[in-house]
């Protein structure tokens, strides 16, 4: 094959004036083309609409990446620290006792509605509590869930009445303090009767409890010991595709944990069948649209076998032959991809406006994002450059003395 001359920029002209010569025909290879393509990218939407709610609700409830171990066991403070100290561990706070972790308490004018109300230790940057301010600042202060305040008729900045008790060489004792409400955690965070306060209040109180220590005069001078062993801990990570293998890795190490390591497995795989799923119908999808842009190429191109042979006889090479379906595949494809994409997105804001009501606040079913744009647009013209080259190298075989018999 001999390359005597290019003519590229007049070919493409040439093609671009022919698909123009016969609107109705270049208009049903667009439209061929936006009906396999805005069904696929519909299906991609909602996949990724689907996918993004599902995560996004998992990743605004800090419990679905909240690990907690299940028995008491001795944790060295050394050993905890270990363990936030990993890449995939975002906040730890020790935990006391079970048995230790509850007090007695009753709002001060109120006397006798009091309650047992468990105590979760906890630190700043705790993931549960990041929206309460001011948080707790010293062994005082106290956040109260929704639940118990309802429960004790108090609220923020009230100051409540604690009794601890304790039975020391047959002797009960008990001691009593006040504490300040510093915050309210919402039913979100924990439904049950529970308080969050300072790890030092915590650990004194289990001492207390267990004989260790007695109780200080002032809540301020409850230091945290210099060796202290905790009973289990709270630990959360970054985000939760880090949860399964943190959660394999404690079990592994003999920590009997809770997490929600089973819903984000779940979640992941059906990420990945869902992936799965939108390849395989794309893939029949996007078969069926270079067959059919294909088709028409290559009918085009026996149709105009005489007037290419033309070109040839005048001069222009096979190389400018191959370009002439080239250029028209391609203003096909970007046509069709681009009417597809706004279907598909027409079509998507139906459908998020038809489930607004049952989907959760800032959420949609359908969401066309920047991959599945590009994506489109990319796959459809690359397509349709690989099924032009069929009708091109077709074109490429007209020898110039067939339009010598048009003439």
């Amino acid at each position: 094959m001999k390359y005597k001359c290019f003519h590229g920029a007049l070919s493409a002209k040439l093609a671009w004036k022919d698909l123009k010569s016969e609107p109705i025909l270049s208009l049903c290879l667009v439209l061929g083309i936006v009906a396999v393509l805005a069904p696929l990218i519909v299906i991609a939407g909602l996949r990724s609409g689907v996918l993004t709610s599902v995560r996004q609700t998992l990743l605004e409830d800090p419990h679905a990446r909240e690990i907690v171990n299940i028995s008491n066991r001795s944790f060295t403070d050394q050993t905890l620290k270990e363990l936030s100290n990993r890449k995939d561990v975002e906040f730890l706070a020790p935990r006391t006792r079970t048995l230790a972790a509850s007090l007695f308490m009753e709002k001060q004018s109120d006397l006798g509605s009091g309650r047992h109300i468990m105590l979760t230790p906890t630190i700043k940057g705790d993931p549960l509590l990041k929206d309460i301010r001011p948080f707790i600042e010293n062994n005082q202060d106290i956040i109260l869930s929704s639940s118990a305040a309802n429960h004790l008729h108090v609220q923020k900045g009230d100051e409540i009445t604690a009794y601890l008790n304790r039975v020391l060489n047959g002797e009960k004792q008990q001691v009593k303090f006040s504490l300040k409400i510093v915050g309210i955690a919402a039913p979100s965070i924990t439904d049950q009767d529970s308080a969050y306060v300072s790890l030092p209040l915590a650990v004194g109180i289990e001492n207390y409890q267990d004989g260790i220590k007695n109780w200080p005069s002032q809540l301020q001078a409850l230091p945290l010991p210099a060796q202290p062993i905790y009973s289990g801990f709270r630990l959360y990570t970054h985000n939760i595709n880090e949860l399964p293998a943190l959660d394999t890795y404690l079990r592994q190490s003999g920590i009997d944990i809770l997490s929600k390591a089973g819903e984000v497995e779940g979640l992941l795989s059906l990420d990945q069948r869902l992936s799965l799923l939108f390849i395989c119908v794309a893939s029949l999808g996007g078969i069926g649209l270079c067959i059919s842009l294909g088709a028409g190429l290559w009918a085009n191109t026996e149709r105009k076998r005489k007037s290419l042979a033309l070109l040839r006889f005048n001069g222009f090479s096979a190389f400018d032959l191959i370009l002439f379906p080239l250029v028209q595949s391609v203003i096909l494809a970007l046509s069709g991809a681009i009417i597809a994409l706004g279907a598909a997105y027409g079509a998507g804001q139906l459908i998020n406006m038809l489930f607004s009501s049952v989907l959760p606040q800032n959420h949609a079913l359908f969401l066309l994002n920047g991959w599945i744009i590009w994506g489109a647009l990319g796959l459809t013209v690359f397509g349709g450059v690989i099924v032009s080259l069929l009708s091109g190298n077709r074109a490429a075989k007209i020898q110039p003395w067939e339009g010598v018999t048009a003439l």
